[in-house]
C-alpha cells in the first residue's frame, strides 16, 4: 500500500480531511489555538507525508530481509511496532519545526500543540498502519484464490489425463482398424464390435479437455460401451436407461457414467445366473443416479485407484459439488449432480 504510485495525492487528502475534521469539531477553538490555518494545514501535510514515506522505508527494509531469509511470512505485528518509531519522531520534528517558525507563542501554548501534534503523529499511523493490514489481507487472499483456482484446473486436468491414459486410444485405433480389415468380409457382427469400440475411444480423445459435457454428449458416449459390456457378458448384464428429455442439456463431468458401471461390474459378480441389473436414470432433485443391486464378488479385480474417489474429486474441483453415495444390503447407488446449463 505504501508504494502506491499515487500516495502523494492519497498524503494530501488525507492530511486536508484531517485539518477539516478538526475546524468542523473545533477543536483548535476548544483550546485556544490561533494560528494561520495554512501554517496548521502544513503541518497536517509535513506529519502525513512523513508517517507515510517513513513506513514506506520501513516496509522495504522488512521485505528485504525476509527476502534474504527466503521466508513468505509478513510480520504486520512487528512493522506496526516499528512504525510508532516513525511516528514520534514525525510529531516531535512537526513540534520542533512549528516552534522554531512561530516562536512567539506561550510555553503553556506550545505545550497543548505539542501534545495535539504528536498525538496527531500517532493517530495517522495507527490509521494507515490499519489500511495496510487490510491491504495486506486482501492481497494474500486474492492470491490464495488465484492459486486454488489454479490448483483446481491443474488438479482437473490430471485426474482426466489419469483416465485416459489407462488405454492409448491411437494404438487401439492403428489396431481396431487392422483387425477390421482382416474380419470385415467374414463377421459383421465383429465389425459393429469394433465400430463401437471405436466410438468410445474417439469419444475419449474428443473430451480429454473438458471438464464439464452436456449430458445428451455423455450419453452418446456410453450407449456404445453398454454394447461392448452387453457382447462380453451377455444375460449376465441387464442396464436400464430413463434419461428426462429435459435433462440432456445440462452439464456433467466427462467419462463419469463409465466409471460408475465399470466400478458396479469390478464389485459385483455378472452371470446369467445371477445378472447384475444397472439402472441409469435423473432424479427429481436434478441429479443423474446410477443404481445396482449388491451381490458381491468374491475374487475382486485389483483396485486401478480411479472410481469413485476419482470422480468425487473431479466433481468437487470442476463444479464445487458432492457427490452423494448411498447403499445398504441390497442397493448401491451414486447421485451425480448435474450442472444446469443456461442454453436450455
Amino acid at each position: 500500500m505504501f508504494n502506491h504510485s499515487l500516495r502523494y495525492l492519497f498524503i494530501v487528502v488525507l492530511a486536508s480531511y484531517s485539518y477539516l475534521n478538526t475546524v468542523f469539531s473545533e477543536t483548535f477553538r476548544y483550546y485556544g489555538i490561533s494560528e494561520n490555518p495554512w501554517i496548521i494545514l502544513s503541518v497536517f501535510v509535513y506529519i502525513c507525508l512523513l508517517v507515510w514515506e517513513g513506513n514506506r522505508v520501513l516496509e522495504k527494509i522488512v521485505s528485504s530481509q525476509l527476502l534474504k531469509r527466503g521466508s513468505k511470512s509478513h510480520p504486520l505485528l512487528g512493522i506496526f511496532l516499528a512504525s510508532q518509531l516513525v511516528a514520534a519522531v514525525a510529531g516531535v520534528s512537526a513540534f520542533l519545526l512549528s516552534k522554531w517558525l512561530r516562536p512567539q507563542h506561550t510555553v503553556q501554548e506550545w505545550q497543548i500543540a505539542g501534545k495535539l501534534i504528536i498525538l496527531f503523529a500517532f493517530r495517522i499511523n495507527l490509521f494507515l498502519q490499519c489500511l495496510h493490514a487490510i491491504f495486506y489481507l486482501l492481497k494474500g487472499y486474492r492470491q490464495k484464490e488465484l492459486e486454488a483456482e489454479e490448483l483446481r484446473a491443474v488438479n482437473t486436468q490430471a485426474s482426466l489425463q489419469a483416465v485416459r491414459n489407462q488405454v492409448n486410444p491411437h494404438f487401439l485405433f492403428n489396431n481396431l482398424n487392422v483387425l477390421s480389415s482382416l474380419i470385415m468380409h467374414k463377421n459383421e457382427e465383429a465389425n459393429i464390435f469394433i465400430e463401437k469400440f471405436s466410438t468410445v475411444y474417439r469419444t475419449l480423445l474428443r473430451n480429454q479437455d473438458s471438464n464439464l459435457i452436456p449430458l445428451k454428449e455423455e450419453l452418446e458416449f456410453i450407449r456404445p460401451y453398454l454394447y461392448l459390456l452387453e457382447k462380453r457378458f451377455g444375460d449376465g448384464l441387464q442396464v436400464n436407461l430413463d434419461i428426462a428429455p429435459d435433462k440432456l442439456m445440462h452439464q456433467v463431468i466427462p467419462i463419469a457414467l463409465q466409471m460408475l458401471v465399470e466400478n458396479a461390474i469390478k464389485h459385483n459378480v455378472v452371470s446369467s445366473r445371477k445378472p447384475l441389473e444397472v439402472r441409469i436414470y435423473t432424479d427429481t432433485e436434478g441429479a443423474l443416479v446410477v443404481e445396482n443391486n449388491i451381490q458381491p464378488r468374491q475374487d475382486k479385480e485389483p483396485s486401478t485407484q480411479v472410481g469413485l474417489s476419482n470422480i468425487r474429486q473431479r466433481l468437487k474441483l470442476s463444479t464445487g459439488r458432492i457427490l452423494q453415495v448411498y447403499q445398504d444390503s441390497a442397493v448401491f447407488r451414486v447421485s451425480l449432480p448435474l450442472i444446469y446449463s443456461h442454453s436450455v
